[in-house]
C-alpha cells in the first residue's frame, strides 16, 4: 500500500513537471512567433505537445503557425486537436480553422467555420472578414458585400485594407454614393494605392463629377506610369467634360503599352461623339 501511494505521488509530480516544461516550451514559442519567427515557433509547439500531448495550447499555436507558413492542411490537423474552454477561444479555432479551409478552396467547409466562429462571438471581424474573402473569390458577391459591411460595422479599425474592395462591390451594384464615401477612405488609408485611385475615378465618371474623376486618374497615373485603368477613365472623364483633344492624348498614351486597353477607350471615344 506504502509502494502504491508512493507511485501515485510520484506520477503526479513527474505528470506536473512535465506539464509545466510543455508550457514553458510553448511560451518560449509564443515569444517567437511575436517576433514573426513562424518556423521556429512551430518547432517548439511541436515540441511542447511531444514532452506533453495533452497541452492543449501548442494545438491552437502550432494550427496558428501553420496557417502563417501556408501549411493549411498540417494547421487542421492541429486545429482539430485543440480543445478551447471558453467561446473566445472556440471562436478563435474556428477563424483559424475557416482561414484554412478558404485557402484550400474548401468554400462550404470555410463558411461553415467562419459562422461557427460568430456563434461563438457574433461581434468577430475576422470572421465577417473571412466570409467575404470566400463569397468574393466565389463571385458571390452580394454576400460579399454583405459580409464585408457587417466587418466595417463591427471591426472597422482591423477592416481598413477592404476598403477598396467594399468600394468595388458598390461600384458594381450601382451604388455610387456609398462607392465614392468607401474609396475615398481607401485611399486616405493607403494614398499609394493605384486601384483605389482607378476605382474613386471610375465612381466620378459614373455620377458625372468629370472633374473629380480627372483628379483621381491622375493620382493613379501619378503612382504607376502604366496605370491602364487610370489612362482609360482619364480619357473617359475628358469626354464627359467635353474636351476631345485631352482625350485622345489619353489614348495615345495608353496605346503605347496596353493596346486592347486604348482599343476599349477609343470605342468609348467615338461613341461618345
Amino acid at each position: 500500500m506504502k509502494k502504491n501511494i508512493f507511485l501515485i505521488a510520484f506520477l503526479l509530480i513527474a505528470s506536473t513537471v512535465m506539464a509545466q516544461t510543455a508550457k514553458e516550451i510553448c511560451d518560449n514559442g509564443i515569444d517567437l512567433k511575436n517576433d514573426g519567427k513562424y518556423e521556429e515557433a512551430l518547432t517548439l509547439f511541436k515540441k511542447a505537445i511531444s514532452v506533453d500531448a495533452t497541452y492543449n495550447e501548442a494545438y491552437y499555436q502550432a494550427g496558428w503557425c501553420s496557417n502563417e507558413l501556408e501549411k493549411y492542411d498540417d494547421a487542421l490537423g492541429f486545429l482539430n486537436k485543440y480543445n478551447p474552454d471558453n467561446d473566445d477561444d472556440r471562436a478563435y479555432k474556428s477563424a483559424e480553422m475557416g482561414y484554412s479551409n478558404y485557402k484550400l478552396n474548401n468554400r462550404d467547409a470555410a463558411i461553415e467555420a467562419y459562422k461557427k466562429a460568430l456563434e461563438y462571438r457574433p461581434n468577430y471581424g475576422t470572421a465577417y472578414r473571412g466570409l467575404g474573402n470566400v463569397y468574393y473569390d466565389n463571385s458571390e458577391d452580394a454576400d460579399a458585400l454583405k459580409y464585408f459591411e457587417l466587418a466595417m460595422q463591427y471591426d472597422e479599425e482591423n477592416s481598413k485594407a477592404y476598403y477598396y474592395t467594399l468600394g468595388w462591390l458598390y461600384n458594381d451594384i450601382e451604388e455610387y454614393e456609398n462607392a465614392e464615401k468607401i474609396l475615398l477612405k481607401a485611399v486616405d488609408y493607403d494614398p499609394q494605392s493605384q486601384k483605389s485611385f482607378e476605382e474613386l475615378a471610375y465612381t466620378y465618371l459614373k455620377l458625372e463629377q468629370f472633374n473629380d474623376g480627372v483628379t483621381a486618374a491622375k493620382k493613379a497615373i501619378e503612382i504607376n506610369k502604366e496605370a491602364s485603368l487610370g489612362y482609360h477613365y482619364l480619357g473617359n472623364c475628358y469626354m464627359g467634360l467635353g474636351q476631345k483633344d485631352k482625350a485622345m492624348e489619353a489614348y495615345n498614351k495608353l496605346k503605347a503599352f496596353d493596346e486592347d486597353e486604348a482599343k476599349l477607350l477609343l470605342d468609348e471615344i467615338n461613341d461618345a461623339e
